[in-house]
């Protein structure tokens, strides 16, 4: 009875050390991007209230595991179409207008430990994104400093691989300013992926 509760805890050690093991590590995620409805103002005219369908995302990350705090460098792309424009006596759905985000991030993670397979992890992150309008093929950009919230869950299904569920909340610290126009940014999305350990 002794040696199998010695080799149950020796599994959950090892299981736990496996999702914090110090060393790089790279990993990818996909997901659903939900682009907040945001506020578009020109000069001189009323401002409007722009809305999205859902869309899609995707990251790609490096980094380095130093035993339960991690710091990495993410690439991330997002992609939607505008449903609606809204406003003072006008509005309407729209038609032929694409939006897409580039964002390019330092973030930095805690990773809580626990006696499972199942890792906990909050982050934060600063850097970049390109915002870019394509309405019926005229497309515009502006780039923005940025920052995102991130929390989820790793959980250890190899020794070296972590399926890894996320939340992001990202933002641009200002308006993009899209042919003249300052367009707000904010997006939440929920992604799914696999980071390896090396």
């Amino acid at each position: 009875m002794k040696i199998k509760i010695l080799l149950v805890g020796l599994f959950i050690v090892a299981s736990t050390t496996s999702a914090f093991a110090a060393g790089p590590y790279v990993g990818t995620t996909i997901g659903v991007s939900v682009l907040h409805d945001s506020d578009v103002k020109n000069p001189g005219t009323p401002k409007i209230t722009a809305s999205y369908d859902l869309g899609f995302g995707m990251n790609v990350s490096g980094g380095y595991n130093f035993d339960g705090a991690r710091i990495e460098g993410e690439f991330g792309y997002k992609s939607t179409e505008i449903d609606k424009l809204s406003g003072p006596g006008q509005g309407g759905y729209v038609q032929g207008a694409d939006i897409s985000i580039m964002s390019y991030m330092v973030n930095g993670y805690y990773d809580v430990r626990t006696p499972s397979q199942v890792t906990p992890y909050i982050g934060v992150g600063l850097g970049l994104v390109n915002v870019k309008m394509d309405i019926n093929g005229m497309k515009n950009d502006d780039t923005v400093f940025a920052y995102q919230l991130i929390t989820g869950l790793g959980i250890a299904i190899k020794k070296n691989i972590i399926l890894d569920l996320s939340y992001r909340f990202q933002g641009a610290s200002g308006d993009a300013n899209i042919s003249g126009a300052d367009v707000q940014y904010m997006s939440s999305n929920f992604n799914v992926g696999i980071r390896y350990n090396f």
